[in-house]
């Protein structure tokens, strides 16, 4: 019976990946005079589905910034700062906000004209999670009992927004255990019973970060798909969420590694960061993609992810 209820669940799963392997097939085709399979196509305007919004539209970036945008701290975060001003989002949703204070982390984004700020700081873990904005900050929670860098659940303008970042190991509490995927699906348990399964009457939402793992709707940008484990990502499509680059775009993006990091041209990489999105949520994304440019290549180990949609 185990092994039934495995095969049953594979099969499910294998049916999700040839449902949104046949949606995004048909964007493709839609959008075909204006894609491109390089990294200078950075983003791709699309509008799928039932416009549900009030006509305006928010701009995000989610992004790990290695230890707290290390590279550019003794220059003030001036790159850092101009670089995000040339993109002018309305939300930043940032992992490793290392060495960062809810103060400090003000001061910062008052640069780039975000007055609304909140980190997860916590004793024990140096690497938190951040949300930064235009627009007020309601619903404001920290979950970080239980879990290792936390995440954040916050609300702007009716969407609600969830970012975090997964335990990043192979292991989880001794080196070698093997466990680092289970405490990673543990992790997931709680920020989606804290989050969406908490109100599930709410409809639109967005969770996004650093994710440590990689999803099975990625196989065909992976060297090896058959020997991933790509159990978290599944908990995350089972829990009602699809990855918004993959809603717009019919070919793979990496987000690891970044020139920085080690990249070289010929290798395929592996993406670990992302933006997810619930079906009444999607219907109103216009835009999606991971940003590749001089910045990017050079001032983290991570690309960021970009989505525009309205509200």
């Amino acid at each position: 019976m185990v092994c039934k209820n495995k095969i049953y669940k594979e099969m499910n799963h294998m049916k999700r990946y040839i449902k949104k392997a046949v949606q995004v097939f048909i964007l493709g085709l839609l959008v075909f005079n204006l894609s491109g399979c390089s990294d200078d196509d950075i983003l791709l305007s699309v509008s799928p589905g039932e416009d549900t919004s009030n006509g305006e539209s928010l701009r995000l970036i989610s992004y790990n910034i290695l230890e707290g945008m290390k590279l550019d701290k003794t220059n003030n975060y001036d790159n850092f700062v101009e670089w995000l001003k040339s993109y002018d989002p309305d939300i930043v949703a940032l992992q490793e906000a290392n060495g960062f204070t809810q103060e400090s982390l003000e001061k910062l984004a008052a640069r780039y004209n975000h007055p609304y700020v909140i980190t997860n700081v916590k004793v024990g873990d140096n690497y938190p999670v951040a949300l930064t904005s235009k627009y007020p900050l309601e619903k404001r929670r920290r979950v970080t009992k239980h879990v290792s860098h936390g995440c954040i659940f916050a609300s702007i303008k009716g969407v609600n927004l969830v970012v975090t970042h997964l335990w990043p190991q192979g292991y989880w509490h001794q080196d070698g255990d093997g466990l680092g995927t289970e405490y990673r699906l543990h992790e997931m348990g709680i920020f989606l019973d804290s989050t969406i399964n908490k109100f599930p009457m709410e409809p639109k939402w967005l969770l996004m970060g650093d994710f440590n793992a990689m999803s099975r709707i990625d196989m065909d940008g992976m060297d090896n798909p058959q020997g991933r484990d790509y159990r978290v990502h599944d908990m995350i499509m089972d829990a009602g969420f699809s990855d918004a680059v993959r809603h717009l775009h019919n070919y793979f993006h990496r987000t690891t590694p970044t020139v920085y990091g080690g990249w070289t041209a010929g290798r395929k990489g592996t993406r670990i960061d992302f933006i997810y999105g619930t079906d009444a949520m999607l219907r109103d994304v216009t835009k999606a993609g991971v940003i590749y440019d001089d910045f990017t290549d050079n001032f983290s180990d991570h690309y960021p992810v970009m989505v525009e949609f309205r509200y």
